[in-house]
This record gives C-alpha cells, structure tokens and sequence, in this order.
C-alpha cells in the first residue's frame, strides 16, 4: 500500500489520539486536533483562490505554417483578497505548441485585488489548418499539497495557419513539351525586361530609358523599349475525394497534396499569373475564381488551410460542375493521389477541351503497390503522358521540392 500526505495525516492523527487516551496526556490531544483540522483547514483557505479571476488574450489571428509569433496572457483578479501561487497556460491544440521552457506555463506568485499580471510565450504553428487558441487553465494547490484546484477562464480564439509554399521545380516551362504546341504569347512593349527596340522621345517617356549612345548618334531623344511574355493563366485543381486519399500526419497524401497546391499558386502569382483555385469538400466549397488581384495569394492560402479529403462526391462530377473556373488555353494543375483509371477519362476531356494540363500524382506512404482497380503511379503516369499531358510524381517521405519528378512521354 502506497502512503501519501492523506494518509501519513489521517493514521497519525489517529494514532496521537489513541496514544493520548491512553497516556492521559493533554498535549498529545491538542496535536491529535491540530493534525486532523490541517487538512480541512487548508482546503477551505484554498478553494476560492481561483474563483474571482479573469483572464484576456492578445493573440495572433493568422500564422503560417512553421512560423513563430508571440501571444499574452494577462489575469486581472477582481476580487478584495490577494491571490497567491497559481499557475497559468493556454490550452493549445494539436498542432499548435508554445515553445517556451516552461511550454507557456508560468507562475503568479501573488495578485492583489483589481492588480493585472501578464506574461508572453512564444506560438509555434506547426500544420496548417484551423485551431482555436484557449481557454486559459488555471490551477492552484493548497499549502501543504494535498488538493489541486483547477479552472478555464476567458474564451477561446480562432488562429487560422496557412501552408507555407516551397520552392519546386518551374510547372509553366514544361508547356512546350506537351504533344499540343505552346499557346503563342503576346508581347507587351516599354514594360518588361527583355530589349524590344528603341524610338524617339515622346513627353511623358521615363527618363531613365534613354538610350544615350543612339541619342549622341542621332541628336535626339532616343528611349529604349522592352517587352514581357503574357503569363500563363493557372488552376489548381485540388481532389479531395475522401477515399483516395492515405496516411495520417505530415506525411498524409491531402497534407502534401495542399502543401503542393500552395506551392504552385505561389509559383505562378509571382510570374503574375492569374490563378484559381477548385476544392470542394463535403460541406463547403472552397473553389476560387482565377484572379491575379494582390489579395489573389490571401484568399486562396486561407481556403487551403481549411481544406479537408472529406468529399463523397466522384471527383469528375465536380470537376464538371467548375469548368467555368478553367480557363480556356490555360494550363489546369490537377492534383491528386488517385492511382485508378478514373483519371484517364478527366484526363481526356480537359485535353479536348482545349486546356493544358499538368498532373500531379502525390504518392501515399508506404511501398506503392497497385490495388484492386489500381495502378502503379508510373504506370498511370506514362498513359497519361501519352494522352498529351504533363505528369509529375511526388514520392512520399521526403520534401516535396525533392520529392518531385517530371515524367516524359514514353518513359
């Protein structure tokens, strides 16, 4: 039997009683009353320390993904007593640690009334997704340590983390290797990087452009022209059928699949794309129209990290219902881990449509192995190179910059 404080205080107070009936000795009933009104006493002094109090957070609203921002707790008590020695810690979800010494727990060693303690640490958002930050928990022990008093204080805040992009490999220059030609780019001139000609001075030209070699030569004004190529238009088409989708963590085929989504529209709004965005899951639609607006980047990071592989509906019907989010002649990124030949028809049809179509095929963990009804992911990834569309492979357990692989028709 295993002897704590409860029972060292109940068997000794017991124990001096006894002695003290049968010795006859006043003192030893004094310490037999004092033993035994320890605990009760010490309970009725501690049990209201917590009651009184009330707890506000300063707290970031937005992270991303890996990133670290500081949050503040302050506890104002508003009772007429002081408080002494409580703990006080945010109740943090999965995902979302303090990476603090303590783990964002410190100590109020005394409060008075109506006086305010705050003390910050340190967030760390490691997945993305949608968690709610609190509430606060607070907790106290009585003098000698035999009760533990706790309580959850203040409301609990949303922090929505978005993924964070990697660099990958370009997706828009494989363009010209698809069995269907390039779509001809329109040149725009005097903005750009690339030299297009030069021509006379005309008021409201930047000065800076002046060519002064050909101005020396001709005894004029001579201003340089450049040109840029049209950016290729994009969506992102992101599956997220529930049953194709394995793995569980970090490593699970929707986290990298979302992780990869965010990646390539990074990509392609820094190119100045117009870029969309088709994910639906089984209540909400995240789909965003294609747009290459400043906010374009916000929104559609804020609807990947609400994303869920929740979706009952067969992946083509949905990608019907959201042609209009493709644009004609640009390029449709699939991504996806499906490995059935459920991709080939979706495949052929974007083709036909006009669309180019990069396919990205997010391996699950594990050996890959083709299942009932299945493929090998480079044997899927060969019949759709053969249909004319670009097809990448990202191999499971490593770094999705690392893990990528461009597959060429007839490999």
């Amino acid at each position: 039997m295993e002897f704590g404080k409860k029972h060292i205080l109940i068997w000794g107070s017991i124990f001096l009683l006894l002695v003290g009936l049968v010795l006859a000795i006043r003192q030893l009933y004094i310490m037999f009353a004092v033993l035994a009104l320890l605990a009760p006493v010490s309970y009725l002094l501690s049990r209201d320390t917590l009651d009184a109090l009330e707890v506000r957070r300063e707290a970031p609203g937005l992270m991303k993904e890996g990133q670290q921002r500081r949050a503040r707790l302050i506890v104002i008590n508003t009772g007429v007593r002081r408080r002494y020695f409580f703990t006080i810690r945010d109740a943090l979800p999965d995902g979302i640690e303090a990476v603090d010494e303590a783990d964002g727990t410190t100590l109020v060693p005394s409060l008075a009334s109506e006086e305010e303690f705050s003390f910050e640490y340190v967030l760390q958002a490691n997945r993305r997704g949608v968690f709610e930050i609190g509430p606060a928990v607070l907790k106290h022990s009585d003098v000698i340590g035999m009760f533990s008093f706790d309580r959850q204080l203040g409301r609990a805040d949303e922090l929505v983390v978005h993924p964070t992009p990697v660099k990958i490999p370009r997706i828009w220059t494989q363009v010209a290797s698809l069995r269907a030609p390039e779509r001809p780019r329109r040149r725009f001139r005097a903005e750009g990087t690339e030299f297009y000609g030069t021509r006379p001075f005309v008021p409201g030209d930047d000065l800076r452009r002046v060519d002064w070699n050909a101005t020396a030569r001709r005894g004029q004004l001579i201003i340089r022209e450049y040109e840029r190529a049209e950016a290729t238009d994009a969506t992102v088409v992101l599956d997220l059928e529930r049953r194709v989708h394995r793995g569980e963590g970090d490593d699970s085929t929707v986290e990298r699949a979302v992780k990869l989504a965010a990646s390539v529209v990074a990509q392609f709004l820094d190119r100045g794309s117009s870029v969309g965005l088709v994910a639906v899951g089984a209540e909400q639609d995240w789909s965003i129209p294609p747009s290459a607006a400043p906010q374009q980047s916000a929104r559609i990071m804020d609807a990947l990290a609400r994303v869920q592989a929740d979706a009952d509906e067969v992946f083509r019907a949905t990608l019907t219902e959201h042609l209009p989010y493709l644009t004609r002649g640009g390029l449709a990124v699939i991504i996806t881990p499906r490995l059935d030949e459920a991709a080939l028809p979706v495949a052929t049809d974007l083709v036909g449509r006009g669309h180019q179509v990069a396919w990205m095929i997010v391996e699950a963990p594990g050996e890959p192995q083709a299942g009932p009804g299945q493929m090998r992911p480079d044997q899927l990834a060969a019949r759709l190179a053969d249909r004319g569309v670009d097809v990448w492979t990202i191999a499971a357990g490593r770094e999705i910059e690392l893990a990528m692989r461009r597959v060429r028709r007839g490999s």
